[in-house]
């Protein structure tokens, strides 16, 4: 028997979730910004992440798509951001797709689209698509994300 992704959970939580839990990283070396703060590298009124932390060379951002119906926007604020602003040594993108992802599917394919052609012109980043749009279990959803998140973040910026 196939269940229904659980659409009446509040999945915009997992934005202040994920934030909140990136925040506990932030140390002398390591900033963190919440979605109300520009990404580092940004004006203080450029675009937003809905959590990102950096130690200045590494920038791991993550774009939860919980009401936002323009999620190649999430993308292509990383591509302005590499090439006008700030030059980390590399970018590493949590891109989040929930059950409250109400877009058309070509808004999708439409990131997707960008992040092609973003590597191809060598801007550094890795993108990683997460793709929750049928879930039912928004507790394990969130282990899932911080399990996944937090292999990056130990292996590009708590480095020792």
């Amino acid at each position: 028997m196939s269940q229904t992704p659980n659409i009446h959970a509040d999945w915009r939580q997992l934005e202040n979730d994920i934030s909140t839990w990136l925040e506990g990283f932030s140390s002398n070396h390591i900033q963190y910004r919440n979605s109300h703060q520009a990404i580092i590298g940004f004006p203080t009124d450029g675009f937003r992440s809905d959590g990102m932390l950096t130690d200045g060379n590494v920038l791991i951002a993550v774009e939860i798509e919980a009401g936002q119906t323009h999620p190649d926007t999430n993308v292509g604020k990383y591509w302005f951001l590499q090439t006008r602003y700030k030059h980390y040594e590399k970018i590493i993108l949590f891109h989040i797709y929930t059950p409250h992802f109400n877009s058309y599917g070509w808004r999708k394919k439409l990131a997707e689209f960008y992040i092609e052609d973003i590597k191809k012109l060598k801007v550094p980043v890795e993108y990683i698509q997460l793709d929750y749009r049928n879930s039912i279990d928004y507790k394990k959803t969130l282990i899932d994300v911080k399990r996944k998140m937090k292999e990056k973040i130990k292996e590009h910026i708590m480095r020792e």
